[in-house]
């Protein structure tokens, strides 16, 4: 009998020890770079990049010192002309944000002129929420990329 209880007991014991034990693995820690670009607090200018690249290929392709600096150029040029594309994208994005943000103060308002003032209320409360529960989305996302 004492056996019994013993044996149940030792083997409750292991069964809630593994139970206990954690199932995610351990986050690695990344290794710190000094330069992580220009998303992260760092940034190369064009040329930078371009010389990079450029080194990367000479010591992949064992191009000659000539070569070298034909590459060089043509990276120049090609860094400087993503950066232009980069600037006109993220103007037009703007101009599509303005113009979002417009339309909807005009529906706001549009919904003031028809909703009586509990409604208008209740309705602005509503999208509070939503933007609340949004917001709380992204921030679960964050990690995750």
């Amino acid at each position: 009998m004492k056996k019994g209880i013993l044996v149940t007991l030792l083997i409750a014991g292991i069964g809630f020890g593994t139970y206990a034990q954690d199932t995610k693995p351990a986050r690695k820690e990344r290794p710190q770079y000094k330069n992580l670009g220009p998303r992260h607090g760092g940034g190369f200018t064009a040329e930078e990049r371009a010389e990079v690249y450029a080194k990367r290929m000479q010591k992949n392709l064992n191009l000659s010192d000539e070569q070298y600096k034909k590459v060089l150029a043509i990276n120049i040029e090609q860094v400087k002309k993503q950066v232009e594309l980069r600037a006109a994208h993220k103007a037009e994005m703007l101009a599509t944000l303005e113009k979002k943000k417009t339309q909807r103060q005009d529906l706001s308002k549009k919904y003031e002129s028809i909703l009586t003032s509990e409604q208008l209320k209740k309705f602005k409360e509503e999208q509070e929420k939503r933007k609340s529960e949004m917001q709380k989305g992204r921030k679960g996302r964050r990690g995750k990329r």
